[in-house]
């Protein structure tokens, strides 16, 4: 049983759905129907392999923001018909759906199911709290794994769990213990965002919104388009995250008012397991993602290739100097109980963080072999209030998926198509041969 303080990465992300939704959606696309009685069996088995799926978050004044142990608690499932396209409604709806403090346990069970086509989606939302994008592609494919055989009796052993986040990084990168070489990271960071002035306004973009409105637009790469991509970026020097990025922010200046100039903010999610001391395996649970972030000065000539390459040696760059390790403690968290006043003041940070646009790729998904029926396994988040779009990337049996979230209280539907298109044009181009 896990009965201990929200690490910082934790703590932020808990903090974060109090700003806007954190929930992300993993889901598989199938051409085939499965038993619900049987997904709340393998549900069942899935829990009793997970402590952090037998947890509740509380916080109190005395204790600030814990897991507790909820171990009585299934993970709930509903189930939902749909047809044609329809179940992408019923995921954005997840999106939103916050797990309220105390609930439990913070993760979710979603079958879709297209009877008249014999075709289903299966989808599991988890408070980010306890999940990344790594992990929890990682329990769907087990929840996968289990359907495709007889279920196994439900286990009588303990449930594993892996360490705190915070409590497996290096020594040169706990910055809380070295506040002063914290503070100069910052500023150098700092002074790399600012390296090309002010960000510009997007005039495409509402500043305010009153609700939020989560919605996505699905577009996949064919398996031969896709290798095409990787093949070209290796010989580029670079990587598919480094073209998936460009494309990207050339999409959003191709909106920008025409023979301007433009200056985005890019984030991107980081899987921090390998620079960890001892790097952590996917599974069990748990959550060892942190953002890097930085500016970038897009012009009507810029090479999708050469701003690809500079993604990815900034992002590289910025890793080095231990600045994933960073971000958490540039919020407040150092360790310290978090304790219910520390909400307005992060809210209040965070809602002041520049503009950006996001990209966050858990690249090649191992295909689950015993389970031929599953088509494609991606993701989906909601971007936060300064977002413009949040790209959810994966490849599955060698296609490239893009799931790109936006805010339709704050992006039109219109402009969110036009720039899926745009990305889409920049993608194609650049996967062709020299």
């Amino acid at each position: 049983m896990i009965s201990r303080p929200l690490d910082p990465g934790e703590a932020f992300f808990t903090l974060s759905d109090h700003v806007s939704s954190m929930n992300f959606v993993v889901f598989a696309q199938r051409s085939a129907l499965l038993q619900t009685e049987r997904i709340a069996q393998a549900l069942t088995l899935l829990q009793q392999e997970n402590a952090l799926l037998q947890v509740r978050i509380d916080w109190t004044e005395e204790h600030g923001l814990r897991f507790e142990p909820a171990p009585d608690q299934a993970i709930e499932l509903q189930t939902h018909p749909y047809s044609a396209d329809g179940w992408q409604h019923w995921i954005e709806r997840e999106l939103s759906n916050l797990f309220a403090i105390g609930s439990a346990p913070l993760m979710r069970c979603l079958y879709l199911q297209d009877k008249a086509a014999s075709r289903s989606v299966l989808a599991l939302t988890f408070h980010h709290s306890i999940a990344d994008g790594r992990s929890g592609t990682a329990l769907l494919r087990r929840l996968l794994s289990l359907l495709a055989h007889a279920l196994p009796a439900p286990t009588t052993q303990a449930a594993a769990a892996l360490p705190a986040m915070a409590d497996v990084f290096p020594p040169r990168y706990r910055w809380a213990d070295q506040p002063d070489g914290a503070k100069a990271l910052r500023n150098t960071l700092i002074g790399d965002y600012r390296r090309y002035g002010a960000l510009p306004a997007i005039p495409w973009l509402a500043t305010k919104a009153s609700a939020r409105t989560p919605r996505f637009i699905q577009c996949t790469l064919p398996a031969d388009t896709s290798q095409g991509l990787l093949q070209r970026a290796r010989a580029e020097g670079t990587t598919v995250h480094g073209a998936l990025c460009a494309a990207q922010l050339l999409a959003q200046h191709r909106l920008q008012p025409l023979g301007a100039q433009s200056t985005f903010f890019l984030s991107c999610p980081v899987d921090m397991r390998p620079h960890l001391e001892p790097m952590q395996p996917a599974t069990p649970t748990g959550l060892f993602v942190s953002l890097i972030s930085n500016t970038f000065q897009i012009s009507d000539d810029t090479a999708i290739w050469a701003l690809a390459r500079d993604v990815i040696a900034q992002t590289r760059l910025q890793l080095a100097r231990g600045e994933g390790h960073l971000l958490y403690w540039l919020y407040g968290l150092t360790g310290a109980p978090v304790l219910p006043n520390h909400l307005e003041p992060f809210s209040k940070k965070a809602l002041a963080s520049l503009p950006n646009t996001m990209v966050s790729n858990v690249g090649a998904i191992d295909a689950v072999a015993d389970d031929p029926a599953v088509e494609a396994i991606s993701f989906a988040l909601c971007p936060m209030p300064y977002q413009t779009l949040f790209t959810a990337a994966s490849s599955y049996r060698g296609r490239l998926i893009l799931n790109v979230g936006y805010d339709a209280q704050r992006l039109t539907p219109a402009n969110a198509q036009t720039l899926v298109q745009y990305l889409h044009e920049a993608l194609l181009s650049a996967a062709e041969a020299r």
